[in-house]
C-alpha cells in the first residue's frame, strides 16, 4: 500500500491521548491498558531502586507537562519540575535542547518521548548534561507501537539499542525491564486492530483481551517481542 508522505503529520488516530491519571492507573477497558499498566508498574519498580537521600532532590519530567508519575516521584522524596514542547510545563524545550543549566537535576524521567526525537543521540547527551554527577536517568521507549505523530514519530527501540544509547552518552545501566513479553505484545496488537474498527465501543472486548493477555503472558514469558522497555541508568 502506497503511503502519502505529505499526510504523515496528520496521520495519528483520533482519541489516542491520555490524561495523567490514565497513565498511572489505566482502566481495564482501555485498548492500551496492557502497555500503560506494565509501564507504570516498572517505573515504580525502578524508582524504588534509587537510593534514598536526606538531601533535597529535584527531578525533571522531560516531555510531559502533566507529569503522570509525579506521585511516584514525590513518594521517593523528589520535588518535580516539568519540560515540554508546548506552554503549560515549567520549562519549554525539547529533549535535544532543554535550555536548562548544567548539572541541575538529581533525576531525569523521560517516558515515551525518545520516539518523537529527531536526534535521540543528542537527547541523551543533553539529559546527561543537565544531570548532576551520579544523577539518575529513568527512560522508557516503545518496541512495538502504532504510528503516533505527536508531533512526530521517528523511532522504535530494541533492548540493545536503548542500552547502546545510554552507554554511548556516558551512562552506566543499572536496570532494564521489558513491559510485557510476546503474549502480552500479541494481545496489545490485537487490541490495536480492534480499536481501529470498534473505537471506544469495543471496551468490553478490550477488557477480555487484557485479562487473558496478562494472565497468559505470566505463564508463557518470552521477552524477545515486547511492547516497551524501561531503563534506569546513572551518570558516570
Amino acid at each position: 500500500m502506497r503511503i502519502d508522505v505529505s499526510a504523515l503529520a496528520i496521520a495519528s488516530p483520533a482519541g489516542t491521548g491520555h490524561a495523567a491519571g490514565e497513565r498511572i492507573r489505566p482502566s481495564l477497558l482501555r485498548y492500551d491498558y496492557l502497555t500503560l499498566d506494565a509501564l507504570a508498574a516498572d517505573v515504580a519498580r525502578l524508582l524504588g531502586e534509587i537510593p534514598s537521600s536526606p538531601l533535597r532532590r529535584v527531578a525533571l519530567d522531560l516531555g510531559s507537562s502533566s507529569s503522570p508519575y509525579r506521585e511516584l516521584l514525590e513518594e521517593q522524596g523528589f520535588s518535580v519540575a516539568t519540560l515540554d514542547v508546548a506552554p503549560g510545563a515549567d520549562y519549554v524545550g525539547t529533549a535535544e535542547r532543554t535550555g536548562l543549566p548544567d548539572a541541575s537535576f538529581d533525576l531525569v524521567l523521560c517516558t515515551q518521548v525518545l520516539e518523537h526525537c529527531g536526534d535521540p543521540w543528542r537527547a541523551f547527551d543533553e539529559m546527561k548534561r543537565i544531570l548532576k554527577p551520579g544523577g539518575q536517568l529513568l527512560v522508557s521507549a516503545p518496541h512495538v507501537w502504532f504510528f503516533h505523530p505527536h508531533p512526530q514519530d521517528h523511532w522504535r527501540f530494541t533492548q540493545q539499542g536503548l542500552v547502546h544509547l545510554c552507554e554511548s552518552a556516558g551512562f552506566s545501566v543499572r536496570g532494564l525491564l521489558a513491559q510485557g513479553g510476546s503474549v502480552l505484545a500479541a494481545a496489545q496488537v490485537a487490541n490495536f486492530l480492534l480499536y481501529g474498527v470498534l473505537g471506544r465501543l469495543g471496551a468490553p472486548i478490550y477488557a477480555i483481551v487484557n485479562l487473558v493477555g496478562r494472565l497468559l503472558d505470566r505463564v508463557l514469558r518470552n521477552d524477545r517481542f515486547c511492547v516497551n522497555f524501561a531503563c534506569l541508568a546513572q551518570r558516570r
